[in-house]
């Protein structure tokens, strides 16, 4: 996953990518911080297919996001 959730040392959550976090995804829970994480990932992911279906054209009547489905 491109994020995860960390502890942070007042004892809340935040979503991380690395050593850095953004101070707007602190919540109380390790819960609501991990799908925080998820989402964020999940945006990061698509992104970058959407980079790569650029290059990979259509093939075979499909894009990039088809042949992946």
């Amino acid at each position: 996953m491109k994020y995860n959730a960390k502890q942070l040392n007042d004892g809340t959550w935040a979503v991380f990518e690395g050593k850095q976090y953004w101070p707007h995804t602190i919540s109380e829970t390790k819960e609501a911080a991990h799908l925080e994480a998820i989402k964020r990932s999940a945006i990061w992911h698509k992104k970058q297919l959407d980079k790569l279906s650029d290059d990979f054209g259509i093939v075979e009547g499909g894009s990039l996001s088809e042949w992946i489905c």
